[in-house]
């Protein structure tokens, strides 16, 4: 025979356990509630293996008490309101899907979806919620609630954080929201812990405007000036969005002209930091009273900058061949993250008399031209270059003064700082990947830089 309890009307009922109790619905039993009811729990669990079902505008599920309680369900449960109104850090855990058709309301503690859903459906808002009464996870688990957003102005669906402007048509969209950090995002710090799965029907050409919210307590310890929007179509890879706006008052950062949207995120970036390369004077090492000279700035920032060197207006790249005289190379590295840096150093090719005839460099092996012509003060020597192992270098130089050996990549990041002795044999990059580096031997003033290449194997 099915156990049937009816809660009918405005009646409130108060189910209390001065312990820990549990409210457990059997198999074939059901609650229903219909008008004001409330059903209040006070530190109780509760367990569905019956039915717990509500219909839209009937009856509310109220939670309090200090400690955590569950609520696990071996059948889909359906409320019209869920109430969390806990005192300090309890939380309710969900152990199972829960379907909300009102509201979730947030008066105190806190709410964990562990690795499960709840749903909004497209009737569903969370209303109260704050820095202290809040959902959370650290697991898979995620809010979901869709609507239709034709020309949205400023619609945040379900009220979960996401605002979105568009004069476009996105049709039926889902948005979910987790609580999960993001990882693998390029030099960042990881994410904060909230993510949006935003997913229109029309998802292309949106030119939309995304106003990201989050609570102070959700930051990951990124600070708030650095946070910018990150987007990822497949969760591992990150592409880095920017901010146009961010107030850390109100807890938000803004996007512009957002086109087509994946899972969004927010996460640190900075603007670059550049340093030059000190300003290098060379005898010709072509004819003509030319030189071929490598050259590499260093940038620092997230997402990582690109450097971009010119002579004027003119866009160079290293290695690259200077006349006679002094030359001014600008370089300015930028990521996206305003403002861009910029730095500049001269290169200057010293030439023989008027009269004195320039010839091909001949060039010892493991020398490049430059290091050939230049006078024997600091000497640089790599062997074999290229190679699919490792690099040899000997170090020519007086005993004078610390010798440092900087090795950097192709973007212009230090890989590895040694520091190494006068008229010794150094080793390295047998762990490097393939590609170009450039090392460069710091002696006082003077330094060296050589263009080294590491092949596949």
């Amino acid at each position: 025979m099915k156990k049937i309890f009816f809660v009918l009307g405005a009646f409130v009922f108060v189910f209390q356990s001065l312990g820990q109790g549990t409210l457990k619905i059997t198999s074939g039993a059901n609650i229903t509630t219909s008008g004001g009811a409330y059903l209040i729990l006070d530190n109780m669990h509760i367990i569905n293996d019956g039915s717990l079902q509500q219909t839209a505008g009937n009856g509310s599920i109220k939670m309090v008490g200090g400690q955590s309680v569950n609520l696990s369900s071996s059948s889909p449960i359906t409320l019209n309101q869920l109430l969390l109104a806990k005192s300090g850090s309890s939380a309710l855990d969900l152990q199972s899907n829960v379907a909300v058709l009102s509201q979730v309301n947030f008066s105190g503690g806190l709410l964990n979806l562990n690795n499960n859903v709840l749903n909004l459906g497209s009737t569903g808002v969370f209303t109260g919620e704050s820095e202290t009464s809040r959902a959370i996870t650290t697991g898979s688990g995620y809010i979901q609630v869709s609507g239709i957003l034709n020309n949205p102005s400023s619609v945040n669906l379900g009220n979960l954080g996401a605002m979105i402007t568009s004069t476009a048509n996105f049709g039926n969209t889902i948005i979910r929201r987790g609580h999960a950090v993001q990882t693998g995002i390029v030099g960042s710090n990881n994410s904060i812990s909230r993510f949006f799965d935003i997913i229109p029907m029309n998802n292309q050409n949106l030119k939309a405007v995304l106003r990201f919210f989050y609570f102070d307590a959700e930051l990951n310890s990124i600070p708030e000036a650095t946070l910018h929007q990150y987007k990822s179509n497949n969760n591992v890879n990150w592409d880095f969005v920017g901010a146009d706006i961010r107030n850390t008052t109100t807890n938000y950062v803004e996007k512009k002209s957002i086109n087509k949207f994946d899972r969004w995120t927010l996460a640190t970036a900075t603007s670059p930091v550049l340093t030059c390369p000190t300003n290098i004077t060379t005898s010709p090492n072509l004819n003509g009273c030319k030189a071929s000279v490598a050259f590499a700035a260093i940038a620092t920032g997230v997402p990582l900058p690109t450097l971009t060197y010119r002579i004027g207006n003119s866009v160079i790249t290293s290695p690259h061949i200077f006349s006679k005289g002094t030359t001014t190379v600008t370089v300015t590295s930028s990521n996206g993250v305003l403002p861009d840096a910029t730095c500049s150093f001269t290169v200057t090719v010293i030439c023989g008399s008027p009269n004195s005839p320039i010839t091909q460099a001949v060039v010892a092996p493991g020398k490049s031209e430059i290091d050939q012509l230049t006078p024997n003060i600091l000497d640089v020597i790599a062997y074999p270059n290229p190679t699919t192992n490792n690099f040899s270098i000997t170090v020519e130089a007086a005993a004078k003064e610390k010798i440092t050996m900087q090795v950097i990549d192709m973007y212009g990041r230090i890989i590895e700082t040694r520091n190494v002795s006068a008229n010794s044999i150094v080793r390295f990059g047998d762990r490097y990947r393939a590609g170009t580096y450039f090392v460069r031997i710091i002696q006082g003033k003077e330094h060296k830089e050589i263009k080294l290449v590491k092949l596949s194997n």
